[in-house]
């Protein structure tokens, strides 16, 4: 059934990203010449799993990859041997991440509810109030309980605050798409869907902007803490910081090394350029490039003034006008014509990149730009799973 884009244009802001929740086991795979572990599948996800500790259709809790697990809780603890004990913003605990284990890919940690009383104490709470307790189950599976567990996203970009405005600009939204296996029904839903693929590059996401002073936009800017400079009219930001100009960010860097700044005047207009920043020191360079060379490529530009994205076709000819780099298109087809499962998804995210290096993966956008989701190749997962970030 094809869907229209309408239907998934996207809000001004980034789809928070949800680390913990109940998810049911919809399957339970062997593991050829092994009788002790299976695989679970929990919606697109599979996680190697102790043979008969979960059942089919078993609500459990689910723990995403690049979750960051305080070790201040021991129920955590014997699960999480396979991942990384680190030290992150102050505290210790584990880093989930993807991993091989006996031959197989798994991604994530599966634990029974009944080592929570919260969540069990929560669904209580949701039978009481909707009075059935499937309706409860389904209100229950739409809940986030990171916070309720201590449980943070963990990235490993961190920029001093007191180089920074504040929270980016709050009239485009932050770059950020849903992976694959997060989409419900994703075949039935978008098997005849049109989308444009581009490969899924490896760096930090970031958005260049400009906003003119007469405009009610200037005025909405995180301002300067010195109140008697002025806030100028261009700016960068990441998805968590609006960066003050210093050159000692890369991100600010990157703008003088393309000319942003005047390129984006010269339009005369409240626009958003977003894109991937890559280079031989931003994360963990899998895409090779060489010393001392980085590079901006776009994939995505926000009208300001019309609230709302740019067509992909649009965004392509401004990069070719403004002399900018798009993020390498792969494709543009229906879903169904690309792949027909999401195993199949999976392995052809596997390939080689613009710079002949083993690419991170897949990028299926609308051709209104207004949605799209991420297909991560495993081998990549398995081989740069952490990065490291280095200034330059």
């Amino acid at each position: 059934m094809a869907t229209t884009a309408n239907a998934y244009s996207r809000s001004p802001q980034c789809p928070t990203r949800k680390l913990v929740t109940v998810r049911r086991v919809a399957d339970l795979q062997p593991i050829k010449g092994n009788r002790h572990v299976e695989v679970a599948k929990v919606d697109g996800w599979s996680v190697v799993v102790l043979k008969g500790e979960y059942q089919i259709g078993q609500l459990v809790l689910y723990f995403e990859v690049d979750s960051f697990l305080p070790n201040t809780e021991e129920r955590f603890w014997e699960y999480c041997q396979p991942h990384k004990v680190q030290e992150y913003n102050g505290q210790c605990g584990y880093v989930v991440k993807t991993f091989m284990k006996h031959g197989r890919v798994s991604q994530g940690i599966v634990l029974s509810l009944y080592l929570f009383p919260e969540i069990q104490k929560a669904q209580q709470e949701l039978e009481a109030k909707l009075g059935n307790s499937e309706k409860a189950v389904d209100a229950l599976l739409q809940i986030d309980f990171a916070a309720t567990l201590g449980v943070k996203k963990y990235d490993s970009v961190y920029f001093d605050a007191a180089g920074c405005y504040g929270k980016p600009p709050p009239f485009f939204p932050q770059p950020g798409c849903e992976r694959a296996q997060n989409v419900t029904g994703l075949f039935e839903r978008f098997g005849d869907t049109l989308f444009q693929i581009t490969e899924k590059l490896d760096g930090l996401p970031m958005t260049f902007y400009h906003v003119r002073k007469s405009s009610k936009f200037y005025r909405a800017l995180p301002q300067d803490r010195d109140s008697s400079k002025e806030r100028p009219e261009f700016g960068v930001c990441g998805r968590e910081s609006d960066y003050i100009q210093h050159e000692k960010y890369v991100f600010w860097l990157a703008a003088k090394q393309q000319n942003m700044i005047e390129k984006l005047k010269r339009l005369g207009k409240n626009i958003a350029v977003q894109g991937e920043l890559c280079g031989s020191s931003i994360m963990s360079n899998s895409m090779g490039f060489a010393e001392g060379q980085h590079r901006f490529y776009v994939f995505g530009v926000y009208d300001i003034d019309r609230d709302a994205w740019m067509s992909a076709d649009k965004a392509s000819s401004l990069c070719k006008q403004l002399n900018l780099t798009h993020a390498p298109v792969v494709g543009r087809m229906k879903l169904s014509n690309f792949a027909q499962s999401l195993d199949e998804l999976l392995e052809k995210a596997e390939g080689r990149g613009v710079l002949g290096k083993k690419r991170e993966g897949l990028i299926f956008r609308l051709p209104s730009n207004t949605w799209g989701f991420k297909v991560i190749a495993n081998s990549w997962l398995l081989e740069y799973g952490q990065h490291k970030v280095d200034q330059w």
